[in-house]
């Protein structure tokens, strides 16, 4: 018997819109990505730098008709809307908050098969397009895509959904994020990174030759320099103490910080997964929580499959 995929509702997420004749040439030069690419690619996992090379978000990009459209996380929609709307100036751009008419889904399961679910509609790299939806694949070891519906189609969709997929749970979908090494930065961890070290380098989210974008001397500065001394790992926890993200990591035997964790969630077996920023010649020594220093975590290097990068 075949196992069947799995759907949920994912309500932590916001939509903005990014409208106008000038919208794409006005995301282009405010995010760390080249959004040319995603003419092909049709999605795109970027970052909005502030001047000192510090993300202070992270999205997924995608682009429907004649908008762009940014996916984040929900405490961070107002804070990025007022923000880019100081940038605007005479631009003829607008930026909405699209999260009320619209529902997203994350589904999942190693027999997921997008046009069972949502019917006919076009393919653009990893984006289907129908009349109700923008679906786009995400990597990982699992199948899974995130569908973003109008919410005028979302019974239609919900119907076909429910009688193909059974209800997954949200901490599921945050492990597959964490597993795929997708970080989402939060309110308490905005600011606090280079792009670099959190691999938007890999996944094709930072561009070093698509010119100026906020902090982008900085950014460029340290890559050409070779002097990154942190990264994102994905880590493996042990104990009942689950972290939060910007809970630090120190070394088991001296009790000096190494990293920073930016998202945890518990597995289906009793440890925990996440993602950390941590140095990179102390990501093999003993590493423990600095709230739990039973907690033992090991780290290890994350690998991006080719199209999540092309």
């Amino acid at each position: 018997m075949q196992a069947v995929p799995h759907y949920l509702e994912l309500h932590r997420f916001a939509l903005i819109e990014i409208s106008g004749e000038d919208a794409f040439p006005f995301l282009h030069r405010q995010i760390s990505g080249d959004l040319n690419e995603i003419v092909s690619r049709g999605r795109m996992f970027s970052a909005w730098c502030h001047a000192n090379g510090r993300v202070i978000c992270t999205f997924l990009v995608f682009r429907r008709n004649h908008s762009l459209y940014l996916v984040l996380p929900a405490g961070m929609k107002d804070r990025i809307l007022r923000r880019l709307t100081l940038y605007v100036l005479r631009a003829d751009v607008r930026l909405t908050d699209a999260s009320g008419g619209h529902t997203l889904l994350g589904l999942y399961g190693a027999n997921l098969t997008v046009t069972e679910i949502f019917g006919s509609g076009v393919r653009s790299g990893e984006i289907f397009v129908n009349e109700g939806c923008s679906v786009l694949d995400l990597w990982g070891a699992v199948p899974r895509c995130l569908a973003i519906c109008r919410n005028n189609h979302l019974a239609s969709v919900t119907e076909k959904i429910q009688g193909m997929c059974s209800k997954g749970e949200a901490s599921g979908w945050d492990l597959l994020d964490i597993e795929a090494g997708v970080p989402w930065i939060t309110e308490t961890t905005s600011e606090k990174f280079l792009p670099q070290m959190l691999n938007l380098d890999l996944m094709g989210g930072l561009s070093y030759e698509k010119g100026c974008y906020p902090g982008q001397e900085v950014i460029a500065r340290l890559h050409y320099r070779g002097e990154l001394k942190r990264r994102m790992f994905l880590g493996t926890g042990q104990g009942e103490y689950i972290p939060g993200a910007g809970t630090e990591l120190i070394r088991a035997d001296t009790g000096t910080r190494i990293g920073e964790v930016i998202n945890a969630v518990p597995c289906p077996g009793g440890d925990f997964r996440l993602l950390a920023v941590a140095e990179t010649d102390g990501s093999s020594s003993p590493i423990c929580l600095q709230d739990s220093s039973r907690s033992r975590i090991t780290l290890q290097d994350l690998h991006y499959p080719e199209r999540a990068s092309t």
